[in-house]
Parts: structure tokens; C-alpha cells; sequence
């Protein structure tokens, strides 16, 4: 199986040379993402108390479109049922190690027994999966969107008094070309995503839990007594919208279609009859005119097509638009009086979308679109960062607090970022199918993995074991590929090198065909160097000639510098234990020769939820070194919600920012 390696993905070497240059003077840039953060913490109009919770995170993006979707069986390991007349009947707990496909007149009935599946269930050409009498449907997966329910040409899926999950993760579904997916009194314990094609219909009563939905291409949706929906509504060329959403948390009756006033081109139907926690959230695509009036939307999902450059400066998560009007040529999509939780971009075919000091729930690059992100925000609320197609993704001094996907024959290039996922499941940080995923001094919780042919390379210079002339520095780091089994590929060299800031001429420091993993990259001798400041460079090559270049700036010094009567340290501690359930211990460190007044006063340490929404000041005891603890509680003694806070410290013009997480 190793042919796949011949057909990998051309490495876009110049363009990731372009972004590790442009980034060669910025080193980690920590104090630069400080700021950012300082800036999404205190942005101004952000209200309400926003809890992080596991059902709001969603996947989206790499679902198929259009309405000639289908799908043939080729796996020997496979229950084909039909196309004749043909009933499989499970009424004992049965285990498929493999896909289900059902065709014509096929049908799967499970009743009063559970169904465990590796696999994905198809159904096409009138096949059917029918679920009765507390059957349960268990999808054995083990990463986001591993397995999915498809439906194509009549199909049907119906389940009634039953469960269905998908293993603690995500359960998928699509419907294409007139199928049916009913679901009455059942139980679908995990966030769960549903994509409506082409006249296909959905029908939840008495569903818990709903999820998200993708609503579009003339299908109908019907939801009776339903809780926790997410509507994505489409908004396509030609649709003209001005509308008011009702209140989320309660709906009697709520219908979006062609024949609700003030609506004109969507083509398909909805309806929300007794049915809490709707989280309205819109799909916009190039030639809508969409006016959302005095509502809250939860997710604002921005899809551009074409060959043009777009611009999005500063529009963030959490925020309140009295208003704004989304600064794209190809449409008109305007929010006034509006609250806006979640901002999702997904540019396609040749896009070209420059981002800059923005946060938002998910970007995903597709098609050959090009996208450079610089110094913002993941936080993950509608999951992920990914790319596929031939897509180009950069994603630059910023954080993220989910997960990494990339796929096809893409390329994911993250440069002075840090990957720090929410929730456990979130941990997969995958390269699929021919595609790249780069790291250019970027932390991750948990590394990438490559799959099948893909390729995931890391390049890391991280720290030295001390800054003073004359002596043998260790530069710590990373220069290391994974290459999956289906390739070829192997890791070749890594060349690390110095040179006066700003220099053109380096010298070699170390040459190794051994691969690092968080270790020792070189041994520096500095015998004979000056005190100042330095550029290193750590390139990393595979056997194919691709190669990826980390850069750091340092500063060397005398020996003794520290000791100078001018010299002033500060340091905010992160905090432990974190995350955290009951207690929290913050600590800092400030020691000044200039000002002995510094460490003499009182400081505080403000504490801010994602909102930017300032939750708790806690006051430190006058000392060089001091801590204070922190027990979920705002200023008026109330218990706060579990999720991500962040607390901040400002002294003269020292300023820190650190990220805190509260489990109850």
C-alpha cells in the first residue's frame, strides 16, 4: 500500500517559507498574545454569563453537498442487506466490526436489543433502518465524525423508544434526495449533527438534546417538543431576509419559510412547535440580503466562494452589535440589536481571507482558498480548525481550545500558536489523506498524528538552559515528521544555526539526522560571542526535500548582569492545581532594585470569564514573592459555572494574562 505516497499533496513550500519568514522577528510573541487576550477580556458590550458546556460543540464542514451523493460497498467485512427483499432482524446484542449497507428493499430492524457498530450505516435506493422497543444504536467510534448515518435516493432511518449514541463523541447523520429520518422518543446522549439535503425531511418529537442541524436545498423539518436544538438556516443566493428570531428558551410556534413575512428565497421549511433552548444560527452564502433585528444568534457561520480577497478585522465571539454589517462584498449581512455567541469562516475554491484580532467557534479551509489567521482566538465552541481540498491554512500568534483536522491534500501551517483543547475528546489532533499539518513553535497539549499517507512535522526551538556568554548553552526543542502508514516518507536532517539579529549570515551549530522530541536539539558553545541580542534557526528536512524553519530571537549576557542595581523581575505563575474543582492557588513573583515601593504594595489579580465579563478581584499580600487563593466565587460570593476564565496581573508596565479552568 505504499503507491499512496505517490500521490501526496505537492508541498506549498514557498508559502510556508513566506509565513515562517514574515514571522522571523517575532519569536513566541507571548507578550503580543497577551494583549490580544487583554483585548477580548475587556471588549466592551459583551454581556451575560456564557457557560462552556460539551453539548454546544459542534463539527462542521467536511460533510458532502449537493444531490448526487452515493456510495457503493467494498469492504469485505460489510452487512449488505438487499437489494432484493431482505429483513435482517436483530433481536440479541450484535456486534458489526465493519460498514452496514442497505439497498432497495432491503431492511435492518434492531428491536429490543443493541446494535454495536464500526462503521458507518448507509441506506440508499428505499433501504431502511428501523429501531423499535428500546433498541440501541451504538457507533464505536473513537474521534469526532468517525462514523456517520447516511441516507440517499427515499432511504429511510426511523427509531422510536431508543438509543442512540456515538461512544462519548459525536453522532452524525446526512440526508440526501428525498429520504426520511424520524426519530420519536429517543435518546441520543451524545451532541449530535444533522445535515438536510436536497427534499429530504426530519421529524424529532420528544427528543432530548437535539443538536445541530444544517438546514438548506428545499428539505423540511419538523420539531415537536424537542430541547437544545441548533439550527444552522441557509441563507443562499437570491434569499432576502429581515427578521426577528422569538426568544431561545422557549418556542410555542416558530415557522422559517418561503411564507413567513419578510422572507423570500430560502426554499425550504421549518418549524419549532413547544420546543426550549433554540439556538439560532444562520448559514450565509454569496447573493443573500439577510437583516437580523433584536435577537440572539448563536452561531454566524460566513461561507465565501469565489476568487475574491476578503478582510475581517476585529469581530469577535460574545459580543453585542447594535450594528454591524459583516464587511463582505459578495453579500449583505447586517445584525442590529443582535448577540451574537459564535463567528464560523469557511472559505472556498480561490478565497483569499486575511483574518487578523478576531475570536470565533471554528475555521475550516477548503477547495484552493487560501487563509492567513493571525493573532486570533479558537475557542472552540463550535470545535475545530481544519482544512482540506487543496486549501492553505496559517494560523499565527494565536490559541486554540480545541482541536486540529486536516484533510485531503491540505496544508495546516500553525506559527507561535498554542493548541490547548476544552474537553478530553477533543485531544485527536489528526492529518489525514495526503495532507500536511505544520508546527512551527507552537505548544500542543497533545501532538498531531498522521493517518493513512498524510505527513505532520514539528519544528520547535523552545528554550535555552541559560542566556550568559562564554558558557555551553543546551536549545531546547523539537525537530521531528510523522509519517503515516500508508507513506513512504521519513525524517532526513535538522540544521541549527545563529546569528547576530538581523543578520543574513548563520553558522552552524548542529547538524543531526536524529529526530527530537522535547529534548536537546544542540549544545551551544558562546565562547567568544558578545552580550546582545541573537537569531536562531532550526530547519528540519524529509527524505523528499520538504523542510520547515523555526526562528527565535534571544538576548545573551555578561556574566553578573542580573545582578545590576536597575535590574527588575516579575513573574505570574500559573495556577495550581489547573484544571480546578474547589481551590486555586495563583502566585507571583516581583522583585525591583528601582522601586522598593513595588514589592512593598498591595497587587490584585482580576479574573474575567470568556465574555470578557470581570468576575473576581483577589488581592495579594505586600511581598517580593506572594499567592492568593481563588474558590469559584465571584465578588458577591457566588458560585461561578464551570469553564474557561482568565486571570490578569498589571504592575508599572508589566502586564500578564494566564488562562484558568474551573470543572465543578
Amino acid at each position: 500500500m505504499l503507491w499512496f505516497a505517490l500521490i501526496l499533496a505537492v508541498f506549498p513550500q514557498a508559502k510556508v517559507d513566506r509565513v515562517c519568514l514574515e514571522n522571523r522577528e517575532k519569536g513566541l510573541v507571548q507578550d503580543i498574545r497577551e494583549q490580544i487576550i487583554q483585548t477580548q477580556l475587556t471588549h466592551e458590550g459583551c454581556e451575560g454569563n456564557i457557560t462552556m458546556n460539551k453539548g454546544y460543540f459542534i463539527k462542521e464542514g467536511f460533510f458532502s453537498r449537493g444531490n448526487d451523493f452515493s456510495f457503493d460497498s467494498y469492504n469485505k467485512n460489510d452487512l449488505n442487506i438487499g437489494p432484493e427483499l431482505d429483513t435482517f432482524l436483530i433481536d440479541t446484542n450484535y456486534v458489526q466490526d465493519g460498514n452496514i449497507v442497505i439497498y432497495g428493499q432491503g431492511v435492518l430492524l434492531v428491536d429490543s436489543a443493541q446494535l454495536t457498530l464500526s462503521g458507518h450505516l448507509y441506506a440508499q435506493n428505499q433501504g431502511q433502518a428501523i429501531f423499535i422497543n428500546n433498541a440501541h444504536l451504538h457507533f464505536n467510534q473513537f474521534y469526532v465524525g468517525q462514523y456517520f448515518v447516511w441516507l440517499v435516493d427515499t432511504a429511510r432511518f426511523e427509531a422510536t423508544d431508543a438509543t442512540v449514541d456515538a461512544n462519548g463523541v459525536m453522532h452524525y447523520a446526512q440526508l440526501h434526495n428525498h429520504s426520511t429520518y424520524i426519530a420519536r422518543r429517543v435518546y441520543f446522549p451524545d451532541w449530535t449533527f444533522r445535515k438536510v439535503f436536497n427534499r429530504a425531511t426530519l421529524i424529532l418529537e420528544d427528543v432530548y438534546h437535539v443538536g445541530d442541524l444544517m438546514v438548506d436545498d428545499s428539505c423540511f423539518v419538523h420539531f415537536t417538543r424537542c430541547d437544545t436544538l441548533m439550527p444552522w438556516f441557509e441563507m443562499r443566493d437570491g434569499s432576502v431576509v429581515n427578521i426577528q428570531f422569538p426568544d431561545p428558551d422557549f418556542v410555542d410556534h416558530f415557522e422559517l419559510s418561503d411564507n413567513t413575512p419578510n422572507v423570500d428565497g430560502i426554499g425550504y421549511t421549518f418549524i419549532a412547535d413547544s420546543c426550549s433552548q433554540c439556538w439560532w444560527s444562520l448559514e450565509t452564502l454569496p447573493g443573500c440580503n439577510v437583516t437580523i433585528n433584536n435577537s440572539t444568534i448563536r452561531g454566524s457561520c460566513v461561507r465565501m466562494f469565489g476568487s475574491d480577497t476578503f478582510n475581517i478585522n476585529g469581530i469577535e465571539n460574545y459580543t453585542y452589535h447594535s450594528s454591524l454589517t459583516v464587511p463582505l462584498s459578495d453579500r449583505y449581512l447586517k445584525y442590529i440589536d443582535t448577540y451574537v455567541y459564535w463567528w464560523n469562516w469557511y472559505p472556498f475554491e480561490d478565497i483569499i481571507l486575511n483574518i487578523d484580532l478576531c475570536s470565533f467557534g471554528e475555521m475550516i479551509g477548503r477547495g484552493n482558498s487560501e487563509t492567513y489567521a493571525t493573532n486570533c482566538i479558537h475557542d472552540g465552541a463550535t470545535i475545530m480548525l481544519g482544512s482540506g481540498g487543496d486549501a492553505f491554512v496559517s494560523f499565527t500568534d494565536g490559541f486554540s481550545y480545541s482541536y486540529v483536522g486536516t484533510f485531503e491534500n491540505s496544508t495546516f501551517l500553525f506559527v507561535n500558536s498554542s493548541i490547548t483543547p476544552f474537553w478530553p475528546y477533543q485531544s485527536t489532533n489528526i492529518a489525514h489523506a495526503n495532507s500536511y499539518l505544520l508546527a512551527v513553535n507552537s505548544s500542543f497539549d497533545y501532538e498531531p498524528e498522521a493517518m493513512d499517507s498524510a505527513l505532520a512535522m514539528f519544528s520547535k526551538i523552545d528554550s535555552l538552559s541559560g542566556d550568559t556568554i562564554g558558557a555551553t548553552i543546551d536549545i531546547l526543542g523539537s525537530a521531528w515528521i510523522d509519517a503515516g502508514p500508508q507513506s513512504a516518507i521519513t525524517f532526513d536532517r535538522y540544521k541549527l544555526y545563529w546569528t547576530p539579529e538581523g543578520d543574513s549570515v548563520w553558522t552552524l551549530i548542529e547538524e543531526s539526522t536524529n529526530q527530537v522530541y522535547n529534548d536537546t536539539l544542540a549544545a551551544w558553545n558562546t565562547t567568544g560571542l558578545s552580550a546582545g541580542e541573537y537569531d536562531l534557526r532550526l530547519t528540519i528536512w524529509d527524505d523528499a526535500g520538504d523542510s520547515l524553519t523555526a526562528f527565535r530571537d534571544i538576548t545573551l549576557q555578561s556574566l553578573g548582569i542580573e545582578e545590576q542595581a536597575d535590574s527588575e523581575i516579575t513573574y505570574l505563575f500559573q495556577n495550581y492545581p489547573n484544571p480546578f474543582s474547589i481551590k486555586t492557588v495563583i502566585s507571583l513573583e516581583c522583585i525591583s532594585h528601582v522601586d522598593a515601593a513595588v514589592t512593598r504594595s498591595q497587587h490584585s489579580i482580576y479574573i474575567y470569564d470568556l465574555s470578557g465579563r470581570l468576575i473576581r478581584i483577589l488581592s495579594l499580600p505586600s511581598s517580593p514573592r506572594s499567592s492568593v487563593s481563588w474558590d469559584g466565587t465571584d465578588n458577591s460570593n457566588n458560585r461561578v459555572e464551570s469553564g474557561i476564565y482568565f486571570y490578569r496581573l498589571e504592575i508599572g508596565d508589566f502586564r500578564a494574562v494566564k488562562k484558568l479552568i474551573l470543572l465543578r
